[in-house]
């Protein structure tokens, strides 16, 4: 078979360059054995280095790398704040008790017992709430002592804590106080003569959205800052946009009644205190 003229140029071209041709290829295969041999050494390296992180990672796993007890410590409810704690003369050789708390929480509704300890003698231990950011009047009444200005002790037992993610969803407290009128002993006229108490009447309205079945309403008398009379109204059945004339009376001497200050109390924690919409 004879060779065209482009094969024998072809041919003569690689017989003139035979060494350089085989230089060339022992080059190549030089730098492709320096390449294999250099990535062999960084995937080696690479996974040998893989498998050491890989082994802390595995080992890590079995570690407590949160610390769990720090996290409730930072983010458990504080504690309830007492601002105030007193006695109240009511009557010959009787006091009442009053104190005011706090829950400084934003998310967090308490629920506890309390207990007013007034010159050595224990009250009722009674069971209340105290909703987030908000601050409420504590009272107990009739102990009986002998001793002027009895030291009165509050003791605050079984605080349950319930966090609430949203405070929308409580029913909502509305109840508006108005026409407030302190009348001091012996200035109302009966048909036969004075009446011989001091006495407190005031219109409240119920603008919630709901009517309650149990609610209160606590009565505290000043004379410039000293609390000089407290009482509590108990009302039932206090329906949305009702409308009622509610009063009080202590029957021992005060000095001049200079503020009246009513808190409304309603259990909203409660769902059977509400009463059903028609």
């Amino acid at each position: 078979m004879s060779l065209t003229k482009e094969q024998f140029k072809y041919a003569y071209w690689i017989s003139t360059h035979k060494k350089r041709i085989k230089l060339g290829i022992i080059i190549g295969l030089i730098i492709l054995n320096i390449f294999l041999i250099s990535l062999l050494i960084f995937k080696t390296t690479f996974y040998f280095k893989e498998q050491k992180n890989y082994q802390i990672m595995i080992n890590s796993l079995s570690k407590n790398l949160i610390d769990y007890e720090l996290f409730r410590e930072k983010n458990k409810p504080k504690d309830l704040v007492v601002l105030l704690i007193d006695s109240v003369k009511s009557e010959k050789q009787k006091y009442d008790a009053i104190s005011q708390i706090e829950n400084l929480n934003s998310q967090w509704v308490a629920q506890y017992d309390y207990q007013f300890i007034l010159d050595g003698q224990g009250g009722k231990i009674r069971t209340n709430f105290i909703l987030p950011n908000e601050q409420k009047f504590l009272m107990d009444f009739n102990f009986e002592t002998l001793t002027k200005n009895p030291a009165v002790e509050l003791n605050i037992t079984n605080v349950q804590w319930k966090r609430i993610k949203n405070l929308s969803k409580l029913p909502k407290i509305q109840f508006e106080t108005k026409n407030v009128k302190y009348s001091p002993m012996g200035s109302q006229i009966a048909p036969d003569k004075k009446i011989g108490v001091n006495q407190v009447n005031f219109e409240a309205t119920n603008n919630s959205p709901y009517g309650f079945w149990e609610s209160a309403f606590k009565v505290i008398l000043y004379h410039d800052k000293k609390i000089m009379g407290i009482n509590i109204i108990p009302v039932k059945q206090f329906l949305s946009r009702e409308k009622k004339f509610l009063s009080t009376s202590w029957v021992n001497f005060l000095p001049p009644v200079t503020k009246v200050f009513i808190e409304p109390e309603v259990d909203v924690l409660n769902s059977k205190n509400l009463v059903p919409v028609k």
